[in-house]
């Protein structure tokens, strides 16, 4: 099983989403919302600047293999 942290912000030209893998499953509210208000706060990094908070989620991911040597 794998998790992915989707952020979804409003940008200064349209809706900004960002995702990051690996993230922590148990990862709180406010944890979430700090790293987001520091994206916001150093967004002069990134050409289309994350100005507010729209959403998050964490999405689960998992795999299933199939044995196909028969």
């Amino acid at each position: 099983m794998s998790a992915k942290l989707v952020m979804t912000f409003a940008g200064s030209d349209g809706n900004v989403t960002m995702s990051y893998g690996y993230a922590k499953e148990s990862a709180t509210t406010n944890q979430v919302k700090s790293l987001m208000n520091g994206l916001i706060t150093n967004g002069s990094i990134f050409a289309n600047p994350p100005v507010a908070m729209k959403s998050a989620k964490i999405v689960i991911t998992s795999t299933d293999e199939f044995d196909l040597s028969d």
